[in-house]
C-alpha cells in the first residue's frame, strides 16, 4: 500500500472502526474473474474482473472492468477463461492494482522522490541535479499519470534528445528517469518500471575543443592584467573555474597553490568535485612571479581574502566570467583577425573553460607522462596516484608544468596585451 501523506494523522488501530481498518488492509490480488454468455443472435463470451485503484489518501477503490473475449461458436468456456486470465495479467501486471490518475510523475517527484533523495546529493551539484530533472524529465512527462508512462513514449523522447543534445544530457535523462521510476516501483506506485530497458541512442560526438597558441595570443591580447593572469592559470594549471575563483591568499604557498574549495554555479562554497581534486598544484616560477605582483597590488591583505574577488569581495561567478569576459574577448579578437585577412575555419569559436582545461592536458602530454597529466589535473580516475603525492609534487610534474608555462607563455608575450 502507498504510505499516507506527511501530515495526515491516522487514528490508532485500537480506536478505528473495523470498516476503517479494512480499507487499509492488504487484499489478495490474485483473481480469475468470471465469464458469461451474452448476445441474442450471436453468442459471445464476456469476461468480468476488477482492478484496485490507489487513492491519494492511501485507500483503494475497486473498479469493475469487462471485455468481450470472442464468439462462443469458436471458443470453449475454458478457453475464454484462459484468455480472460491472460488479459487480467497483462492489464494489471500481475498485481491487480494500479495508481490513481492523481499520481502523476510530477506529483511523485515533488512529494516522494525529491524529498527522499535531494538531501543525499552533494551540495555542490544539488541545484544542477534538481534543475536537470525538472527541465528534461518532469517538463515533458510531469503531467502524465504514472500508470500511463510506457517504454515507447520514453524511448521516443530519448531518441529525439539525441538528435540535438550531447551524450551527457541523453545519458542523464536515461539514468534519472530509470531511477525515479525504480523508486516508484519500490514504493508500490508501479507494477513495473517502463524505463528499465531504455536503449541508449547514438549521440553527437563529444566536444574535444582545444585552443591553439595563435588563439591564445589573440584572446590574451584583448584582456586586462587580471584576466590575462586568470587565463594563464586556466591554461597552465588546468584549474576548474570553480576552483580558481575561490582561491584565497593563504592558498598560495611557495611554488604551489592549494586546492581545497570550489564555488558552485549557485554561488555556494563547497568541497572540490571529488576527493582526488583536493590537492596542491605546482606553480611555475614565471607564473608565480606574476601572481605575486598581483597579490602585492591588492588592498585586501587578509589571509583568507579571495585572490580574484568581485567588488563585493565574493568569488567571481563562473557563468558571468565566461559570458562577460572570455566570449567577448574571443569575439573582439576574431573581428580583428578577419580585418587583417582570412582566418582558419572555427578560429576562436567555442572557447570556454573546458577548452582551456583540455588545452592544458593536450600540450602537457608532449612534455610529461600520462600519470603526470593525471596528477596535475587531479582527475578522479587517478585518485590513488594523487593520494600518493597529495602534499609532495613529483619532480617530473614540476618539470612538465614549467615547460608547459614556457610554451604557452610565448604567444602571450608576443601579443601586445592591453592593460
Amino acid at each position: 500500500m502507498v504510505p499516507v501523506d506527511a501530515g495526515h494523522l491516522e487514528k490508532p488501530a485500537l480506536l478505528r472502526s473495523p470498516l476503517d481498518i479494512g480499507r487499509h488492509m492488504p487484499r489478495d490480488r490474485h483473481q480469475k474473474g468470471f465469464v458469461e454468455e451474452v448476445g441474442k443472435r450471436t453468442k459471445k463470451w464476456k469476461g468480468h474482473y476488477y482492478i484496485y485503484i490507489q487513492q491519494p489518501d492511501g485507500t483503494e477503490r475497486r473498479a469493475h472492468r469487462a471485455i468481450i473475449l470472442g464468439r462462443k461458436a469458436g471458443m470453449k468456456k475454458w478457453e475464454a477463461e484462459q484468455k480472460l486470465q491472460a488479459h487480467i495479467d497483462k492489464e494489471t501486471g500481475g498485481a491487480n492494482v494500479r495508481p490513481s490518475p492523481a499520481y502523476t510523475l510530477k506529483w511523485f517527484w515533488e512529494q516522494r522522490y525529491k524529498p527522499l533523495k535531494e538531501p543525499t546529493w552533494k551540495v555542490s551539484s544539488r541545484s544542477r541535479t534538481v534543475g536537470f530533472i525538472e527541465n528534461y524529465v518532469i517538463a515533458p512527462f510531469g503531467e502524465s499519470p504514472l500508470a500511463d508512462l510506457n517504454r515507447f513514449a520514453l524511448q521516443t523522447h530519448l531518441n529525439k534528445l539525441a538528435e540535438s543534445f550531447s551524450h551527457s544530457v541523453v545519458s542523464k535523462f536515461r539514468v534519472y528517469a530509470k531511477a525515479i521510476l525504480d523508486e516508484a516501483l519500490e514504493q508500490d506506485f508501479l507494477a513495473k518500471n517502463p524505463a528499465r530497458k531504455l536503449a541508449m541512442p547514438e549521440t553527437r560526438k563529444v566536444c574535444k575543443r582545444t585552443v591553439t597558441p595563435e588563439e591564445i595570443a589573440a584572446i590574451i591580447g584583448q584582456l586586462s592584467t587580471r584576466d590575462r593572469l586568470i587565463v594563464r592559470m586556466f591554461l597552465v594549471l588546468g584549474l576548474r573555474p570553480g576552483e580558481l575563483f575561490v582561491l584565497r591568499r593563504n592558498d598560495k604557498v611557495p611554488g604551489r597553490v592549494r586546492i581545497d574549495e570550489s564555488v558552485s554555479p549557485d554561488r555556494f562554497i563547497v568541497e572540490p568535485k571529488s576527493e582526488a581534486s583536493t590537492s596542491y598544484v605546482w606553480l611555475p616560477q614565471a607564473l608565480e612571479t606574476e601572481l605575486d605582483f598581483w597579490l602585492e597590488a591588492q588592498e585586501d591583505k587578509r589571509p583568507d581574502a579571495f585572490i580574484f574577488p568581485t567588488r563585493n569581495n565574493t568569488p567571481l561567478n563562473v557563468c558571468n566570467y565566461l559570458n562577460e569576459v572570455i566570449k567577448p574577448a574571443a569575439r573582439r579578437a576574431l573581428k580583428e583577425a578577419k580585418a587583417r585577412g582570412q582566418v582558419p575555419a572555427g578560429f576562436l569559436e567555442g572557447v570556454n573553460h573546458q577548452a582551456f582545461r583540455r588545452t592544458c592536458a593536450t600540450y602537457m602530454q608532449k612534455h610529461g607522462t600520462v600519470k603526470d597529466v593525471q596528477a596535475h589535473l587531479r582527475h578522479a580516475s587517478a585518485t590513488t596516484t594523487v593520494g600518493v603525492y597529495m602534499q609532495e609534487i613529483p619532480a617530473s610534474v614540476r618539470s612538465a608544468v614549467e615547460e608547459l608555462d614556457r610554451v604557452l607563455s610565448v604567444p602571450a608575450a608576443q601579443s601586445g596585451a592591453v592593460n
